[in-house]
């Protein structure tokens, strides 16, 4: 095992850690799209004011970017079972390098190092571009 790998215990806790948020992940997608379908939601039948029209569309564009979040980050974690499978996980995407432990506890998706994504973060401030 070169230095800084992933030990089988650690691989495991990781990918608990990704099952469990994907579950959440579902739930609280699942529970958005129902609000979003609600033909209540953004302007909806009932007879609402022009302040509260805007307010229920603003809550709507709200719940909409909350929604492409969270699919973004369930297609992280299927991404990070991927590598898991390939046996890439835990190396940084751009460097090879390892992802220190600590960090992929703290963001089991995580896919570039420290210094990468600090790179990322400051070409792109405004969010991150679309990945593959």
């Amino acid at each position: 095992m070169r230095a800084h790998e992933l030990t089988d215990a650690q691989r495991a806790e990781l990918k608990d850690l990704l099952d469990r948020r994907e579950r959440e992940l579902q739930d609280i997608v699942a529970a958005l799209r129902q609000s979003l379908a609600r033909p209540d939601a953004g302007s909806g039948a009932a007879v609402l004011d022009s302040v509260e029209e805007g307010d229920a569309r603003m809550m709507a564009s709200v719940d909409l970017e909350q929604l492409r979040r969270h699919e973004d980050e369930l297609l992280d974690i299927g991404h990070s079972r991927e590598r898991m499978h390939r046996g890439e996980y835990g190396r940084c995407e751009e460097c090879d390098r390892p992802i220190p432990y600590d960090r992929l506890k703290a963001l089991p998706q995580a896919r570039l190092c420290i210094e990468h994504e600090q790179a990322r973060e400051k070409a792109h401030p405004a969010g991150a571009p679309a990945r593959p």
